[in-house]
């Protein structure tokens, strides 16, 4: 029988089930999947960044002493153990935790919707910077949350536009309950929120009673000397702080953990008991042991490295050949960049030319939730060879000379992916 849907089995969707859509990262990676296409869409790690030996060795010395319990189901929670090298981590950011605050899910992605569920019925109102994660738009839209972005700078979201959107709603009515932010090395943009900013947005959770949801995966991945900023749930107990082993170790390893007020992870952790019952107990094993003996540590340290050498190719391809009036962020940390065009060239309009050039990335709106941004794009440098990113560059360099001429693939994410 093919695998698609029965048109009479339409009507029996939810109306949840009818707003889904796909991921516009997913379906430019499938493009991107043809060794033709240098790839600078998605945001994966870099698999020579992966500790694989370590993590072989690990495994090996794992399943030789293999106990049964790792093989039962776990603690909904997660593995004590585990979670206790979570708050040493999170110490290190300065940020204050007991086992009771902390809780292990499947990878962030799995934390986002669970703290979605628990936080949001529908038409609340998330406040997020614009632009940002689209896995996060993704999540928070199924849960037919209203989304409002708030613009950004150099120095992440503008306060002051933040003060304007809040007393506008509360003006309309409606009710405000999340902040999402991705602080530090922000995807898409790579920037990073200021300590003055971050102190600010402490001050304005506080007086309107929001709950801030820091995405925190990219702040061990800095470039320069001086470490970032504190994270806001180092300045705020309001704050449900959120961070994996995905870009530190594999993503493979589908563990993240969250802190945040005992009562509300407690409901947490009741989501996750009528979802899937317990993380991975087998992957929550090994990250111990790769904690424990100085791998995660280790590949931190490599990580960083590897990182900056792989952005600096790419500022280096951008500034030898971009056209005239391109401009481009300099991030300090992450794998991100973000892209301005010149002109009238629209980002989604320019991909199928890109794509004929030979190279892959996602268009701005993607990534903002009023659809702005058709001018801009994300270029992601973590996974590409240095040769490969380069020659990228210079594909998309021709696509944008070739702008005003017609393109043989009518692309857009929603009609042929």
């Amino acid at each position: 029988m093919p695998n698609e849907t029965i048109p009479e089995f339409e009507a029996l969707l939810s109306r949840d089930a009818r707003r889904m859509r796909p991921s516009p990262i997913r379906e430019v990676a499938k493009i991107a999947r043809d060794p033709r296409i240098v790839n600078l869409a998605g945001g994966q790690p870099s698999a020579e960044a992966f500790p694989l030996e370590e993590i072989k060795g690990a495994l090996s010395e794992l399943v030789a002493k293999l106990p049964p319990e790792v093989l039962r189901y776990g603690l909904t929670a997660g593995d004590s153990d585990l979670r206790d090298e979570a708050i040493r981590i999170m110490a290190e950011r300065s940020i204050e935790a007991d086992p009771e605050e902390v809780i292990l899910t499947n990878g962030s992605q799995r934390a986002l919707d669970l703290i979605g569920r628990v936080l949001l019925d529908p038409g609340d109102v998330v406040l997020t910077e614009l632009p940002t994660y689209a896995g996060a738009i993704a999540c928070f839209r199924n849960l037919r949350a209203r989304l409002e972005g708030i613009e950004m700078d150099a120095d992440g979201m503008r306060v002051d536009r933040l003060e304007r959107r809040i007393a506008r709603l509360k003006a309309e009515g409606v009710r405000i309950k999340l902040l999402y932010t991705i602080p530090t090395f922000q995807n898409p943009s790579g920037a990073t929120l200021s300590p003055e900013r971050r102190e600010e947005i402490a001050k304005i959770a506080e007086r309107e009673n929001l709950v801030v949801l820091e995405d925190d995966p990219y702040s061990s991945l800095f470039f320069d000397d001086k470490e970032p900023p504190a994270p806001l749930a180092a300045i705020s107990r309001r704050t449900v702080y959120l961070a994996s082993f995905s870009k530190i170790l594999a993503p493979g390893l589908r563990t993240a953990f969250v802190r945040g007020p005992r009562e509300l992870v407690r409901k947490v952790e009741l989501a996750a008991q009528a979802s899937d019952l317990s993380s991975g107990t087998l992957d929550q094993r090994l990250i111990l042991e790769l904690c424990r003996s100085g791998v995660l540590r280790n590949s931190i340290e490599k990580a960083r490295l590897f990182y900056r050498e792989q952005r600096d190719y790419l500022l280096k391809a951008l500034d030898e050949l971009m056209p005239k009036g391109i401009k481009w962020a300099v991030p300090k940390g992450g794998f991100f960049t973000w892209v301005t065009l010149t002109g009238d060239i629209n980002s989604e309009g320019l991909l199928g030319k890109a794509v004929e050039q030979g190279v892959a990335y996602v268009p701005g709106p993607h990534f903002c939730v009023d659809g702005s941004n058709a001018g801009s794009l994300r270029l992601c440098y973590s996974e590409e060879s240095p040769k490969r990113i380069k020659q990228g560059v210079a594909a998309l360099s021709t696509a944008i000379r070739f702008w005003d001429l017609p393109s043989t693939i009518p692309w857009a994410l929603g009609e042929c992916c």
